[in-house]
């Protein structure tokens, strides 16, 4: 699908994606979408070569930081359930995030660019297409506000502790330097392992947002297919037709809506194809990030209100980050289940030559649309606002119980 053979009439959605691709080409994730990027060529054509330095930078960052398992002793209860949750979440994020969304980049382009602009050459409910717009923004700010003041947290909490306490900084744990190790360089090692750490989830904030719009498509998609079914009764108001030119054009565009239908379904197969190995990193990650805290509640007997305090941004980032996934997975499940009414309302009752077939046609269209639509983790897990609900609720139990 080359780029310079591919025009499309802009919308508001197609902006709201080159935006997000520039951001997109920032965090080491290029060609997501069929448009150049807007940035200067000879930008360009320095940061491509620089993004297999990133690369190599950020694999560097995530081997310390699984060997720190093995280099690190002697470590808090704090401590160490953060070089748990850091020495996992790390490979995690490159390698199962990262490197597998830019193997499947092709195909990721492909979907989007059918989402957006083939689906919506017959129709486009701008509303809908408002509302998909006003959720990216509110999910994007919820999400990206977590995790970046989850690291200000930790980067301003532990620069107050050496401050005051005379304590080394320390925020993600790396293999080298020795965590009583005073020296300048290990200071100065400790800072760059920092800035390191913020790039690395900043980084990886491109490949969540491009997941996540892709979800959102689908799902205003949805939306935009109820929209077409439902505007089929207005061809039975075009008295300038007879009842026989409006049964042929109601029966054209019908089966049009079916072809859409078909390439929608092919969407949503290809994204849970192309996103199966994140879904499942994803609910792994997020969960885990959960369960390392654990140890330090438990071996906690004084309900330290510092140590609660102290978690609280990781929790918030973790069930923030948990549904910045299945907030618009469960959005598309909803969405699928109200096509067969808007297949059901679309007018057929008003055909009467044509009646037989396209009742038929009807029937089966809509036994179509009834198949439950839902993308799922591990091929089991459904990402669902059930499944959200159920592991928030559970983390509330389990904590309510232990502290």
């Amino acid at each position: 699908m080359p780029s310079e053979l591919l025009v499309y009439t802009e919308t508001d959605v197609t902006r709201l994606i080159e935006k997000y691709n520039k951001f997109w080409f920032l965090c080491c994730c290029p060609d997501f979408w069929v448009k150049k990027v807007d940035f200067s060529d000879s930008f360009v054509k320095l940061y491509r070569p620089a993004m297999l330095a990133i690369h190599a930078v950020m694999v560097v960052f995530c081997t310390s930081s699984f060997l720190s398992l093995w280099t690190q002793h002697d470590l808090s209860q704090s401590q160490e359930s953060d070089r748990l949750a850091y020495a996992t979440s790390t490979p995690v994020f490159t390698i199962f995030y990262h490197f597998a969304i830019l193997y499947y980049t092709d195909d990721v382009r492909k979907v989007l660019y059918k989402l957006v602009v083939v689906l919506k050459e017959d129709h486009d409910d701008k509303i809908a297409e408002q509302e998909m717009i006003k959720k990216s923004k509110l999910h994007n700010k919820i999400f990206f506000s977590s995790c970046v003041c989850n690291m200000v947290f930790v980067g301003c909490y532990n620069c107050f502790q050496a401050v005051t306490s005379d304590a080394t900084f320390i925020t993600c744990i790396s293999a080298w330097p020795d965590m009583r190790d005073r020296s300048t360089l290990a200071g100065a090692t400790r800072v760059l392992v920092y800035f390191l750490w913020f790039l690395h989830v900043v980084r990886n904030m491109g490949v969540f947002l491009i997941i996540h719009t892709v979800l959102l498509c689908l799902s205003q998609q949805y939306k935009n297919l109820q929209g077409y079914f439902e505007n089929l009764n207005n061809i039975f108001n075009e008295r300038q037709l007879s009842q026989e030119e409006m049964e042929l054009k109601f029966e054209q565009k019908f089966k049009k809506g079916i072809e859409q239908h078909a390439l929608t379904l092919w969407c949503v197969d290809e994204s849970q194809r192309t996103f199966q190995i994140t879904f499942s990193s994803h609910v792994l990650l997020w969960c885990g990030l959960l369960i390392s805290i654990l140890p330090e509640v438990l071996n906690n007997d004084t309900n330290d209100l510092m140590m609660l305090v102290s978690n609280a941004p990781r929790v918030a980032a973790a069930l923030v980050g948990l549904g910045y996934f299945m907030w618009p997975a469960g959005d598309i499940t909803v969405e699928a289940s109200n096509l067969p009414q808007a297949m059901y309302g679309s007018g057929w009752q008003n055909c009467q030559k044509r009646s037989p077939r396209i009742r038929k046609l009807a029937v089966l269209a809509m036994m179509q649309a009834q198949r439950s639509i839902e993308l799922k983790a591990f091929a089991h897990l459904t990402f669902s606002y059930e499944t959200y609900v159920a592991i928030v609720k559970m983390s509330y139990s389990l904590f309510s119980v232990l502290y």
